[in-house]
């Protein structure tokens, strides 16, 4: 909880840069867009499952053993992964996985 914290006031204190003259100007999105990724991503990570039966991992394709923790759950389908980073690809695009 408190790292999505820190990264919701990072988020907050990114978006808007102050010109000496009080005007405030929309700053460069690079920040702003790494503190809204990590947020999503942290807000994903919170969410755990167990694999109930063996399976397939949705983007490579590699065999998930039962019990495995490193899961996300779509559509109420829960889905095992054999990495972080098939995790994460997944996540920022389920329907091109699901589509194969």
């Amino acid at each position: 909880m408190r790292k999505l914290m820190i990264v919701a006031m990072a988020l907050l204190f990114s978006t808007t840069a102050f010109k000496s003259n009080g005007n405030p100007v929309k700053s460069v999105g690079n920040l702003a867009e790494s503190a809204r990724n990590s947020a999503l991503f942290a807000a994903q990570q919170v969410q755990t499952d167990t694999l109930k039966t063996d399976a397939k991992d949705p983007v490579c394709g590699m065999k998930v053993k039962k019990g495995a923790t490193l899961t996300h759950t779509h559509d109420k389908t829960t889905y095992g992964f054999c990495s972080k980073s098939c995790k994460k690809s997944f996540v920022s695009n389920p329907d091109k996985y699901l589509k194969k």
